[in-house]
């Protein structure tokens, strides 16, 4: 029996070797698997307190993380190069980084170096565009703002309302006094200004004027910067009607100039070279410059005159040689200059600069902007900005306007969320503060 059985087991005239080593002859039996009883099995796995501390030794390496190297410490002027470069909103984000980023964008000096950077590289570059302010009355008036390079170079641009110093009083008239370093000043119902900086969103309203309100009197301001006292400051012009000596009425105007450490109203000498214009201030190299009516004159007699912001002391500007007269003048600033926009209604507008202020012999004229229709009572605004390719942004009828001297063209770009465009001026991007502590 022995054998028989011996002989009906399967040979093999060689041994099977699989080709994968997982997978086992069929033939073979298993071994026998010894299961162990609860006291072997924890007498096996039982370690001593010396391997205990060898695998808790190895387990915490593979854990551990290797440690970075640190980064590179970076001169301070070096950071300060590289952050004087940067957009003000981007810098007001960045003070949140440390404590000492906190102090450096909050530094005067640092803001003031900013400031020139930016006034340097703000044509090139579109992150450091200035922007331009605008009223829109849509059915009440309101401040809205957008990209000066957006404008020039995209075929529509979106403007944003300017959340700035609500009032409960929506009916009131705010207009745009101007524009100096990166803040605005706005007025407020002629009663106020507020001083404001969009970039940083902090504004300071200004003493009320204590001028009591008469009939026919209007108030005109004027804003700009006293570089010898470092300040900025703030003219008011009150223009009322008072009984003449000599019988009849005339004009008086009372001055009075607010600057922004002081932050209250001083009385100056009453204004005697005529008549202002109800038109806001335009401020040149320190001086604050208004069209005025010569004292004794008719029509449409129109003269200059400036204060200086330093001596605080008046004197009339020359004018150049307009050629032929019926044209109506309009007073402006063009890339840093005083800017006289000459209108000759439905035939064409001249602009003229004086590059050299005071200067007669440095009044130009640049170009002339031809009339394509009849402008009615409309004319062109005095030239917003002239970009680097010599295009020339204007207002014309409420809508924005861009000429190009070169080749006699004009084209109108877009304005989303805005359907007028009235009392346009231009501000750049700063960390200048309209408060006295100076702290964005």
């Amino acid at each position: 029996m022995e054998s028989e059985n011996r002989e009906s087991e399967p040979t093999h005239p060689f041994p099977i070797i699989s080709k994968n080593p997982r997978v086992r002859d069929p033939t073979l039996k298993d071994p026998p698997v010894a299961i162990p009883s609860p006291s072997s099995s924890s007498s096996s796995t039982s370690l001593g307190p010396s391997q205990k501390r060898q695998n808790n030794d190895h387990s915490n390496k593979k854990r551990t993380k290797k440690t970075p190297p640190p980064l590179p410490t970076l001169p301070h002027e070096l950071i300060t190069e590289i952050l004087s470069r940067l957009p003000a909103k981007s810098l007001i984000k960045f003070r949140c980084v440390s404590k000492s980023f906190k102090s450096l964008i909050s530094n005067h000096q640092f803001i003031r170096t900013h400031l020139e950077k930016v006034k340097t590289l703000s044509k090139n570059d579109p992150d450091l565009s200035p922007e331009i302010v605008f009223s829109s009355s849509e059915p009440l008036l309101k401040l809205k703002s957008c990209s000066l390079y957006s404008v020039y170079n995209n075929p529509e641009t979106d403007a944003a309302v300017l959340d700035y110093y609500l009032l409960k009083d929506t009916y009131r008239y705010d207009w745009v006094i101007g524009s100096c370093d990166g803040l605005l000043c706005l007025g407020i119902k002629q009663d106020f200004v507020i001083l404001w900086n969009p970039s940083t969103r902090v504004f300071n309203r200004l003493p009320d004027l204590g001028f009591a309100k008469k009939l026919g009197s209007y108030t005109v301001f004027g804003f700009g910067y006293d570089s010898q006292m470092e300040d900025y400051k703030v003219l008011a012009m009150f223009c009322f009607l008072t009984k003449s000596v000599y019988g009849g009425s005339r004009y008086v105007t009372r001055i009075k100039v607010c600057t922004l450490k002081g932050e209250c109203w001083r009385r100056l000498e009453d204004f005697v070279l005529g008549l202002p214009y109800d038109f806001s201030g335009k401020h040149v190299d320190g001086k604050l410059c208004w069209p005025v009516m010569p004292e004794g004159s008719v029509g449409s007699a129109w003269s200059i005159v400036a204060f200086d912001l330093a001596q605080e002391m008046f004197e009339e500007v020359v004018q150049p040689d307009y050629g032929e007269g019926g044209y109506e003048r309009v007073l402006g600033v063009l890339q840093g200059w005083l800017c006289v926009m000459c209108n000759y209604p439905g035939v064409l507008a001249d602009v003229w600069v004086m590059k050299e202020f005071g200067v007669r012999d440095s009044w130009t004229k640049l170009f002339s902007i031809p009339y394509l229709d009849d402008p009615l009572w409309f004319h062109y605004s005095v030239p917003l900005c002239i970009d680097v390719g010599g295009e020339v942004l204007l207002e014309y009828k409420s809508v924005l306007v861009i000429y190009n001297p070169k080749h006699g063209t004009f084209r109108y770009p877009v304005m989303n969320g805005a359907t007028s465009c009235i009392e346009a001026d231009v501000y750049i991007q700063s960390l200048v503060s309209p408060v006295v502590d100076g702290q964005v």
